[in-house]
């Protein structure tokens, strides 16, 4: 029992999902822009040793969040049904 905005939500919220579980390029360049962008907000409060062992972790290609995903497209299909 949820309105046409929260079908849409779920659907926006598992298509997502899906390409973060199936395209592992689009996590790790997130992860990579989001540690540069932690760098240049904040130079001063990490110290500068600190800051240069930080190392570049590769990730591995998560496929529960694809099956999540498809879980949250499911259940949003289905309660939208049941209105």
């Amino acid at each position: 029992m949820i309105s046409p905005a929260q079908f849409v939500n779920g659907i926006w919220m598992g298509i997502v999902l899906i390409a973060l579980g199936l395209l592992p390029v689009l996590l790790q360049s997130l992860t990579d822009s989001l540690r540069k962008f932690t760098r240049t907000i904040t130079p001063i409060a990490i110290p500068t040793r600190l800051r240069n062992q930080t190392q570049q972790v590769p990730l591995k290609q998560q496929p529960w969040l694809a099956m999540l995903g498809a879980a949250i497209i499911a259940a949003s299909f289905a309660l939208y049904l049941a209105t």
